[in-house]
């Protein structure tokens, strides 16, 4: 089987996910997910419940057992150390293969691309004004954008410099798409109101929270074209928009650390600014 260790907010569950799905199929084993860390991680719950996943949740033997089999089965735990994408997951072999990582790179899972679009289908039920504004997405031009704050504001890592990117981006949206229709997403929406304006119309989605936040991924996801923040978040809701035209503009700079391997983060039919 292959087990990964799920860990962080939805974004980061559902790059883990989609890494571990794509081994598991590629080895023809059994995925299993590992979801104790939520027991004391307080930032963020398990999130994949709302999705169409149908994974064995992972409970670990007692040590009796474990010291049985470890006779029988191979064990493989692998940890990321780098934040770069790793070609050589793939040639990884064992009974059990234990993953622990973020996995922020569509190349491990591209081969299997139409496997994690199925898996990463909403199942849950949507609030009537999600519906609703779906039906508005659908009828215009319409561009997510969304705008992280946040913890990301004490976080000298994440906290990166956009005081320029979305002028630059919205630049390239307009001189691109005709009447664009611009859908706002953000965790810190009376800021972003007060402080964030474009010259088209522009839809403030503001009636989703943590709990909820599924719900915007579906609305960004629905829309024709994405400007996407440097977050794992929004980074899905463009990848999961299936529009074969769609344009997507990304933050060139990820992470405040040049230190950071980060140029695996970003598909290559995506624009950087």
């Amino acid at each position: 089987m292959v087990v990964v260790q799920l860990i962080g907010g939805l974004g980061n569950q559902l790059f883990q996910y989609a890494a571990a799905k794509s081994l598991a199929i590629e080895k023809k084993k059994k995925l299993c997910i590992d979801v104790s860390q939520f027991e004391n991680y307080k930032l963020h719950n398990y999130a994949l419940n709302h999705f169409n996943i149908v994974s064995n949740i992972y409970k670990r033997p007692n040590k009796y057992l474990r010291k049985i089999k470890s006779f029988f089965q191979k064990n493989i735990y692998y940890k990321e150390v780098e934040f770069g994408y790793n070609k050589d997951l793939i040639d990884i072999n064992g009974d059990n293969i234990f993953l622990e990582g973020y996995f922020q790179s569509e190349k491990y899972f591209l081969k299997y691309e139409k496997e994690i679009w199925k898996d990463f289908e909403i199942i849950a039920p949507l609030k009537t004004v999600t519906k609703e504004t779906i039906e508005q997405i659908q009828k215009v031009n319409s561009v997510s954008i969304h705008i992280r704050r946040g913890d990301y504001l004490t976080n000298p890592i994440h906290n990166t410099n956009k005081e320029n990117y979305y002028e630059k981006a919205l630049g390239i949206i307009e001189n691109r798409i005709e009447n664009p229709v611009f859908f706002v997403f953000s965790d810190d929406m009376d800021w972003v109101k007060l402080n964030f304006s474009t010259k088209q119309e522009t839809v403030f989605i503001d009636f989703n929270d943590a709990l909820t936040n599924f719900e915007d991924l579906k609305l960004m996801s629905s829309c024709k074209h994405n400007i996407i923040a440097n977050s794992s978040f929004s980074w899905w809701g463009a990848w999961l928009n299936q529009n074969p035209d769609k344009i997507v503009i990304a933050p060139k700079q990820w992470f405040n650390d040049d230190s950071i391997y980060s140029e695996d983060i970003i598909p290559t039919s995506w624009t950087n600014i």
